[in-house]
């Protein structure tokens, strides 16, 4: 009986031994943690102490890479694109979620693992010591007496302390403006200005600045490194638990026993004198918010951020995005008009069509076109925000206005009887060339065609100075790139190499 049971206790001994294999496989190589900002900021700052720290309890190599633009997009990009083995972590913060929701870049938040929280940031009202507006009862008093005028100031549009501000005057009952900066500091520095009544931000934004106090807190009872600052609930207000959060994720499918190292991980961190004094000294709190309560936590977030950036009139097309069909359609529908109005008018006024005329009828068909790509833009609330969508609307109507000048200036001539300009056929030429254009945005993607068009539409110009026809056309398609991609972050169509 035993010399039948000794294979049988072989194979079992075996299975422990791959499964144990298993489990001690991770971490076999170095784990990288990518972040989304520069070098100094939080979320960079907070990672590199982390890891610090983390060589104190595991002997894997820790590194970190900073994968800036689009407000997270890239950074997101780059964890998705790599293997779901847990060796890339994305850095993520609150701030993800209103990302992801107006770039429409195609990202999902359900695509990560959130393996655990840190760190915690209550949100803060801050106003001017020297102003008469200091308190929140008289914050609420000023918004009702200015009637919607009154200033509140903070970093972006649609962002983490914007979205506050929202949810804030819903909950106060009352109405503001809200002023966007390109940065805190910035807003920071026109509070002190007294260029505005409010600041939304976090505790940390007043040490060092004894000009300003904070006014009110979002938190259960009052924080221990501000024992005088109130919490909105001592006023009545049911605002006690609005943060901006640090934290760190996986791609979804990383094998658990990753997900397990990494989350044991993140628990002895959590717990080591060394952090909790560094986050203390930032005026945040240290928290350890495991897999479970970091993802309940990011869906609530979520849902509030989605109801507060409708309410604020940012997020009013979600369900109605121009698709890579539609944009197609677009482009086909603009372009086929483009042509036919040329066919119409070399039939019937045959003299109309001078290359000036042509060229500003390209521009203005093609703005049509992309004004159609900015409704899946950020939208804004015109008198209190400006989103992402206004910068480029400006330009294209801008460009109508100039091209319509144009035609009426060229047709003037051609009434006196101004001679003709020579080349027409040329003007043609370049017209075809914008019917390619339009049609090649969506698989070349906006940079690479618009490119090669104004590569292309310079020689066929008859311009002929090399250098010069590079240098601009790779200028205004770089410049191009870091006004959309990097500070708007909106989604014009990437193509193939983006």
């Amino acid at each position: 009986m035993k010399f039948k049971l000794l294979p049988v206790a072989k194979l079992i001994i075996f299975s422990l031994c791959i499964l144990n294999f298993a489990l001690a496989a991770f971490p076999e190589k170095p784990i990288t943690f990518i972040v989304h900002s520069k070098p100094g900021s939080a979320i960079d700052i907070t990672t590199r102490q982390l890891i610090k720290i983390a060589r104190q309890y595991s002997p894997v190599t820790f590194l970190v890479e900073n994968k800036t633009g689009a407000s997270g997009v890239v950074a997101m990009r780059t964890v998705l694109d790599k293997a779901a083995d847990g060796y890339t972590m994305l850095a993520v913060t609150k701030s993800f979620i209103s990302t992801v929701l107006l770039t429409h870049s195609g990202i999902n938040m359900a695509r990560f693992y959130f393996t655990a929280c840190l760190v915690i940031d209550p949100e803060v009202l801050i106003t001017n010591r020297r102003s008469d507006v200091r308190t929140l009862p008289q914050i609420i008093a000023d918004a009702r007496r200015q009637k919607g005028k009154q200033k509140w100031l903070g970093p972006l549009v649609g962002g983490v302390d914007h979205l506050m501000a929202v949810k804030t005057w819903h909950i106060l009952g009352i109405h503001a403006e809200w002023i966007p900066f390109e940065g805190g500091s910035d807003a920071l520095a026109a509070l002190l200005g007294r260029h505005g009544a409010v600041y939304v931000g976090n505790p940390v934004d007043v040490l060092g600045r004894p000009d300003l106090m904070i006014a009110a807190v979002s938190a259960k009872k009052r924080l221990a490194n501000f024992p005088d600052s109130p919490t909105f609930s001592e006023f009545g207000y049911h605002l006690t638990n609005d943060v901006l959060w640090r934290g760190y994720a996986v791609k979804k499918g990383t094998p658990a026993a990753a997900k397990t190292y990494l989350e044991n991980l993140f628990r002895k961190i959590s717990a080591d004198p060394e952090w909790l004094k560094f986050i203390n000294n930032t005026a945040a709190q240290p928290v350890f918010l495991g897999h479970r309560a970091f993802e309940q936590m990011v869906q609530r977030n979520r849902i509030e951020a989605e109801k507060y950036l409708r309410l604020a009139g940012i997020l009013k097309n979600t369900n109605k995005t121009v698709s890579a069909t539609q944009s197609r359609l677009f482009a086909l529908g603009t372009g086929g008009i483009f042509l036919l109005l040329l066919l119409v008018l070399f039939i019937f006024k045959r003299n109309w069509l001078q290359p000036e005329t042509i060229i500003a009828l390209f521009l203005i068909f093609m703005s049509f076109y992309l004004y159609l790509l900015t409704l899946d833009f950020p939208q804004g609330k015109l008198g209190h925000t400006a989103g992402p969508a206004a910068m480029p609307r400006l330009w294209l109507w801008g460009l109508v206005f100039f091209s319509l000048w144009l035609i009426f200036d060229r047709l003037g001539k051609v009434k006196t009887k101004e001679k003709k300009s020579p080349n027409a056929h040329r003007a043609f030429l370049l017209a075809g060339c914008t019917a390619l254009y339009l049609l090649a945005i969506n698989p070349l993607g906006y940079y690479l065609s618009t490119f090669l068009f104004l590569t292309a539409g310079a020689y066929l110009l008859s311009y002929r100075k090399h250098l010069i026809i590079l240098g601009s056309s790779m200028g205004f398609t770089v410049l191009s790139y870091f006004i959309f991609y990097k500070i708007l972050g909106v989604p014009l169509p990437p193509g193939l190499f983006f």
